[in-house]
């Protein structure tokens, strides 16, 4: 009779892996490593198949699952399952049964494992090892397999001369490139590897500073590694054989990269099918039998409709949403006195103009691209050429992640935080508000407002859920444009799908996989107006308090879509006012021109539209050598602005910009110290 066979499918988030073993325990088949791009059911269905088809029905006498999908199709075929982690385990030691770590790296899921190995056979059956640690990523993709596919896909403009498909189906030939590209680096870049989308912004930083591509592909894997060892790893002792499984595993670059902490790190044979391996050996250990009814097959190969929870139909119906944002013209007379707020944020850059009566005369609102000071400067030509001859710039402000650098640039005369800057906007145009919720393109805040003054406010933690960002990325991914087009798409669902609060890159699995299986366009689009409401309140306001008159601002508020969503959750209308766009702006022009009036200042010292138009931003590079017993030669730039000689650069913050005029402020901290102290005296 011939021998019996155990089939161990691996159905993980992003990939699909099989090992079918001999009741000897020998690997007589393994399945080539596949992604099952959402497919998940029709795949399985076609495996089975396969495996039947190749191997007999009398043959297999069980087919069991693990991974991420495994749950629900062992169910749905009546067969075994094991918990991946245990499976990974198993697997590990079937082909190196001295392993003491286990680092794994799959499309969603990173993880380490210790192990015990006891030193005598106690335990019985061969069962001589214990999980003594574990850990294992959050709800984020930093880290992941998906991190680094998303990242090869957003190169591939770079990488090749002429246009090419990125679409999914292409990324194993991307990654292939990719990979062979990174290979050839002499001098890895420092690739911050934080959340997904906010690494894009790093490398195009990168980029527009002359890194090259292999320079930043490789310093992308060592910053996976270092990401890995701080998050995962932190301070324990990993004790060897060390082994690297998952997808991750066949990336040579990030072994690579694994091999500067681990030189004798062990990638073993079936590195990405040991989760099914594992599966396999304990569906035999137990003497599992698990025949797959055909009937049970067919009616899941051909599910392809999806069952989704579904929410509300985005509607406004409590919230006035003005449908022109454009400024009304009106003949400027010359010589009008205006006061400049420039809003330097990491994806956009926005200005206003206002004028006395603090009404905004003029404002844009364009892409950072990584270059604050020369969209800053697009932005100056855009309003000399405009309104340059009929106005008098008497005040300028800058605020927004880039308000040091750009307030340098152009010696403005304040420089104010984004919180400020937006609760002064906001509370210009209506007094009486309690909250404001301000979504930005990688920064999303929440500001509670008490008589007229910022009270608390929170941010948003390294995460682009709930930011501009999330939105634009998967809008992107559709070829849909954020401005006009995605709202009119989302609006017109009936029954918007209820997505997980998600990562962007794993929201991103969660769309091709309902699309794939049947889910309109637009009740996914819709759904993503959802996500982004419910990722923002529970990750960036949590528990704090939301009042009753609630100011909606930054881009996202332009979204019709999402105004509806924030509507629908809170149960209550919001305000979402004109030129929103350009509060954060709108405020530090006012608080400049408050300031001014107060220091009863009559000349302001921004340098002037032409000299900051022409400035060709040449400088002198100098190693510092200010501390003779630091060794971290930091290369300056030292830039002459107008005559004013400026520092940029350097690791310890000696050169940072701190602008500071006229008489020492009072320190209210010093002066409530002194109070507290006088009144304990003797206590």
């Amino acid at each position: 009779m011939a021998e019996q066979l155990y089939v161990g499918i691996d159905s993980g988030s992003v990939s699909l892996n099989c090992i079918v073993l001999s009741e000897t325990r020998k690997i007589v088949y393994e399945s080539p490593y596949e992604r099952h791009m959402g497919k998940v059911e029709e795949r399985v269905s076609d495996l089975i198949r396969f495996l039947y088809e190749k191997f007999g029905s009398e043959r297999i006498r069980s087919v069991s699952f693990t991974g991420n999908h495994g749950k629900n199709l062992s169910e749905q075929l009546g067969t075994f399952y094991e918990f991946e982690t245990i499976s990974e385990v198993l697997g590990a030691l079937f082909v190196q049964p001295n392993v003491r770590t286990i680092i794994s790296m799959g499309g969603q899921d990173t993880a380490l494992f210790q192990i015990d190995q006891a030193s005598d056979e106690s335990a019985g059956g061969g069962d001589n090892w214990k999980l003594s640690y574990f850990n294992t990523n959050g709800p984020c993709a930093s880290g992941t397999g998906s991190f680094i596919d998303q990242q090869a896909q957003r190169l591939a403009t770079s990488m090749y001369a002429k246009e090419v498909d990125i679409s999914q189906e292409k990324i194993d030939t991307i990654l292939g490139d990719f990979i062979d590209l990174g290979a050839r680096s002499r001098k890895p870049a420092n690739v911050a590897c934080r959340c997904t989308v906010f690494t894009k912004s790093d490398m195009i930083h990168l980029q527009n500073k002359g890194e090259t591509l292999e320079d930043i592909i490789y310093g992308l894997h060592i910053g996976n590694a270092r990401n890995y060892m701080s998050t995962i790893v932190c301070k324990r002792v990993l004790e060897e054989p060390i082994l690297f499984i998952g997808g991750l595993s066949l990336n040579s670059l990030q072994v690579k990269a694994f091999r500067d902490y681990f030189p004798r790190l062990i990638v073993p044979p079936h590195n990405t099918s040991l989760g099914a391996l594992g599966v396999a050996i304990q569906a035999l250990s137990l003497k599992r039998e698990d025949r797959v009814d055909f009937k049970k097959l067919k009616a899941l190969g051909s599910q392809m409709e999806i069952t989704a929870p579904r929410t509300s139909r985005l509607e406004l119906k409590k919230t006035s949403f003005p449908e022109s944002n454009e400024i009304k013209q009106r003949p400027l007379k010359k010589g009008t006195r205006v006061y400049l707020g420039i809003d330097i944020g990491s994806t956009t850059t926005k200005y206003a103009l206002m004028n006395n009566e603090r009404e905004i005369i003029h404002k844009s609102y364009v892409p950072t691209q990584g270059k604050p000071i020369e969209v800053t400067q697009r932005l100056l030509r855009t309003i000399r050429d405009e309104v340059g001859k009929k106005i008098e710039i008497v005040g300028t402000a800058t605020t927004g992640s880039g308000r040091n650098v750009v307030g340098d640039f152009l010696n403005v005369d304040l420089i104010i935080d984004e919180i400020t800057a937006h609760a002064r906007g906001a509370v210009e145009i209506a007094p009486d508000i309690d909250t404001i919720f301000e979504i930005g393109g990688q920064d999303s805040k929440y500001i509670s407002i008490s008589n007229a003054y910022p009270l608390d406010f929170d941010m948003n933690k390294v995460c682009a859920a709930g930011t501009g960002s999330f939105l634009h990325e998967l809008a992107g991914k559709y070829g849909i444009n954020i401005v006009g087009e995605f709202q009119d798409i989302a609006l017109s669902s009936e029954a918007p799908i209820k997505l997980a609060e998600r990562c962007t890159v794993f929201m991103e699995s969660d769309l091709v996989s309902y699309h794939q299986k049947g889910v309109a366009r637009n009740d996914l689009i819709a759904g993503l107006c959802y996500a982004i409401v419910h990722n923002y309140l529970n990750r960036v306001v949590g528990k704090r308090r939301i009042g009753e008159r609630v100011m909606f601002l930054g881009g996202p508020s332009l979204n019709k879509g999402v105004v509806a969503a924030f509507e629908d959750v809170l149960g209550r209308g919001l305000l979402v006012p004109p030129h929103r766009e350009v509060l954060g702006a709108y405020g530090a022009a006012i608080s400049v021109q408050e300031k001014m009036q107060f220091e009863h200042a009559e000349k302001s010292s921004f340098r002037g539209l032409e000299s900051a138009i022409n400035d060709r931003m040449e400088y002198k590079e100098k190693i510092c050598h200010a501390d003779p017993n630091c060794h971290n030669e930091c290369k300056l730039k030292i830039y002459d602005f107008d005559g004013r000689r400026s520092v940029w650069g350097g690791e310890c913050g000696r050169y940072d910009v701190v602008r500071t005029k006229g008489a020492r402020k009072q320190n209210f901290f010093h002066v409530r110290q002194d109070i507290w102290q006088t009144y304990l005296a003797g206590v």
